[in-house]
Parts: structure tokens; sequence; C-alpha cells
């Protein structure tokens, strides 16, 4: 696992440090107990780079939830006991909504990254983020002009 194990430690460890914090944001107890209990289940999730970059993603959707005050599905249950799942199929906008908007069963949009992207966002999700500072991409396409005739 190595460089990239501590990477993906050290990200968790900062936006659990985030969550302690800001925890005091949340201002029912009952949401409180519940991030906690999340908190607790997602330090535990770190036998695979796959886990723990999972166990990443739902940290700082959690921070998120957290900042704003208030949480939203998945964290307003308890966690499950069992391995944590996709979260992309448990988040708003996540894969499973974006697939029913295709097929014409729900009101959600694509996120603009889909929408305005010519590989649908796979090149930019696929891109390593920083720890500490910014990340910026910038592309210049030329297009063929449109035929008037």
């Amino acid at each position: 696992m190595g460089e990239v194990a501590e990477n993906l430690n050290y990200d968790c460890n900062y936006n659990m440090f985030l969550a302690k914090i800001m925890l005091s944001n949340l201002p029912r107890s009952e949401d409180r107990q519940k991030a906690v209990k999340w908190m607790k289940k997602l330090i535990s999730c770190n036998k695979s780079l796959e886990e723990m970059r999972l166990r990443n993603d739902f940290m700082y959707y959690l921070v998120v939830n957290i900042q704003q005050g208030e949480l939203h599905h998945p964290f307003t249950e308890n966690p499950p006991t069992c391995a944590l799942p996709n979260i992309a199929n448990l988040l708003p906008g996540g894969v499973s909504e974006v697939a029913d908007e295709e097929i014409g069963e729900g009101p959600t949009r694509r996120p603009m990254l889909y929408e305005n992207s010519p590989d649908g966002g796979a090149f930019l999700a696929a891109q390593p983020v920083p720890r500490c500072g910014a990340f910026c991409y910038l592309a210049v396409v030329a297009r063929e002009p449109k035929n008037n005739n």
C-alpha cells in the first residue's frame, strides 16, 4: 500500500479533525450521535486501498453535512454493520439517479460536469486530488464551425 495508503489516511484524519471540531454545528443531539457513530465506523474501514478511498468519500460528505448543520441520507441512518456500500448509489445525484434520469424516471439533473464534458467527466474523475491546495484543469478544444448551408 505504501505512500498511497499514507495519503489516504492523511486525508481521512484531516476530515475526521474537521468533523470533530464542527460537530457542534449539528443542533440535534441525535444527529451528533449518528455522526459520531459514522466517524467510528469510517475510521475502521482501512483493509484495502479501495475501501480506504470509499471511506474517504464518505468522510468528505459527512464533513459537508456537518458543516451545513444537517445530516442527509445516508447519514440519517446508523452506519451499516457490514462493509460500506458504494457511495454513488447513496448520495443525491449519484449513479442511480443519473441512470434513472437517462431512462426518464427522475426529476434530477445530471451534474454540470457530466453535461458539459465530452467524455461525461471521466477524465477529471480519474485525476488525483491533492492533499493540500487546489486542483485546476484547463482545456482548450477546437471544434469545426457549423455549416450554415
